[in-house]
């Protein structure tokens, strides 16, 4: 839906510039207990009062925000649940390798899961491995996935190992980073004599694969947008697509926001910004403060068309047998409803014009010709 502001609209339109160092209060912490610069609440010192007949129109002016965030996060995908077991026996040992918060590449990540896998001292083994074994990760830069494979080493060389990554039946598979390592959410087995396809991605790896955007949800908005997560009406302001590297900066330029949310307030006094990703999960900025500002234009109210009565249907009546025109079209219904508006505004107009009064004729003594 779009709306023409200028020529008629008298009320000017309001920009609110917010930076989220001059918060009131933040609304939630990080794992460490620090506040999350992303998700705050700011009070104005004056309220901005709506006039009566007049709607609001809210859209994103423009935003900085610092690319701070990580592509691994923790508890979104952070972990792998898997198993090794010694080929023919039922010697198995189970763990959960948490991969620390960061912004990976696919060769980082890669090189990081090869040293970790095998490191027994990491937290998360439900018991000793009892094995020695090395973890190959390589990225294919042509197919962009990953090729996986397991090895026995030192005195378990000669052993065949079968690791499995756990991505269906493990423990944390709301948390896992198998759309980063580009594998479906199935358990993936493998051993020394596993086929390269089937020890290789499923997907192309999206190492950003929790975050291709940054949305910006507001108190102000409730309906203006729908997410397609719920399926319903949400609070997002705007979404705004990921251009750079991470360490850049996320700009979104007034030329580049078109849309608006319609919405019928009498006043604005507390603003509450949150950042998120597409899934509607608070983003860490770490730190570092991000800038937003904040439109609102004035519309008059659309009056809404009144009930039909006694006298409107008469007058409709009236019409459809003077023109031939029956309709009952949602679209025709309109029409004719916009006539009996127009009819009656011109009957009540006629009504004025009979019962006018002027002022009364001064009445006095007649004047005699000389």
């Amino acid at each position: 839906m779009s709306y023409t502001l200028e020529g008629h609209n008298q009320f000017p339109s309001k920009i609110i510039y917010l930076d989220s160092r001059d918060a009131s209060s933040y609304l939630s912490t990080n794992s460490q207990g620090f506040n999350m610069n992303s998700y705050f609440q700011y009070q104005l010192e004056e309220k901005i009062i709506v006039p009566d007949n007049m709607n609001c129109l809210i859209s994103l002016n423009g935003a900085t925000i610092p690319y701070s965030f990580y592509n691994i996060r923790e508890g979104v995908n952070d972990k792998i649940d898997f198993s090794i077991t010694e080929n023919g026996t039922t010697n198995t040992a189970s763990a959960t390798l948490k991969i620390p918060a960061g912004n990976y590449s696919a060769i980082s990540l890669g090189n990081y899961l090869e040293s970790a896998f095998p490191d027994q001292s990491f937290t998360g083994y439900n018991a000793p491995l009892g094995y020695d074994f090395t973890l190959g990760c390589d990225y294919q830069p042509d197919s962009q996935k990953y090729e996986i494979s397991v090895a026995g080493a030192g005195d378990d060389s000669a052993k065949v190992l079968v690791l499995q990554l756990l991505f269906n039946t493990g423990s944390n598979a709301e948390s896992h980073a198998r759309i980063e390592l580009g594998f479906r959410q199935r358990d993936v087995i493998i051993t020394p004599s596993t086929a390269v396809a089937d020890r290789t991605s499923d997907n192309v790896i999206d190492i950003n694969g929790s975050i291709h955007g940054v949305y910006i949800r507001t108190n102000l908005v409730s309906s203006g947008t729908l997410d397609s997560q719920n399926g319903t009406f949400s609070n997002i302001l705007a979404r705004i697509p990921i251009k750079v590297q991470s360490g850049g900066i996320i700009f979104s330029e007034p030329q580049n926001n078109t849309h608006k949310s319609i919405v019928d307030l009498s006043n604005i006094g507390i603003l509450t910004i949150r950042l998120t990703d597409e899934r509607n999960r608070i983003l860490d900025l770490n730190g570092i403060h991000f800038q937003l500002g904040i439109q609102i234009d004035f519309i008059q109210k659309i009056e809404p068309i009144p009930l039909e009565t006694k006298e409107s249907r008469r007058i409709v009546e009236n019409y459809q047998e003077e023109y031939g025109v029956i309709s009952n079209t949602s679209s025709g219904r309109l029409i004719q409803q916009n006539q009996i508006i127009q009819k009656q505004q011109e009957e009540l107009q006629r009504y004025k014009e009979r019962n006018k009064v002027g002022r009364p004729r001064k009445v006095g003594r007649p004047k005699i010709k000389p």
